[in-house]
């Protein structure tokens, strides 16, 4: 079973595929943040909806490949980043909105595909 932590540090089996301005295994667009040091290689996926008085609401998904340690951080936030929140498989079948179950689905699945495909390291082994 997935469970996305506070912490998800996998480590990287393909760094060969991480290219930013490419799209990892022809889904994710990747991009370098210049921002950090090391310099990473990045994914953001966003889960958002307004309101009936325009406030924003949603979750994210995003990861940071770091080349010179050779991993990869995953972590989920909503409010615009300033909450994290944790989950497993399990809870995709409680009670949460729409857009969380989006959000938590997208990400359970992601890093599923990553360890399917032999980019990141099963951390559960």
């Amino acid at each position: 079973m997935i469970e996305i932590s506070e912490r998800n540090i996998y480590e990287v089996l393909r760094p060969d595929l991480f290219i930013p301005g490419t799209k990892l295994l022809g889904k994710y667009q990747l991009w370098r943040n210049t921002a950090v040091t090391p310099n990473l290689i990045c994914f953001r996926k966003d889960f958002h909806s307004y309101d009936s008085n325009g406030f924003d609401h949603g979750n994210d998904v995003w990861f940071g490949f770091n080349p010179e340690e050779n991993t990869l951080r995953l972590s989920c936030s909503s409010m615009g980043g300033m909450c994290g929140f944790v989950f497993s498989e399990e809870d995709l079948e409680d009670k949460h909105t729409d857009l969380d179950r989006q959000c938590m689905g997208f990400a359970i699945n992601l890093v599923k595909e990553l360890i399917e495909e032999g980019v990141i390291k099963d951390s559960r082994s």
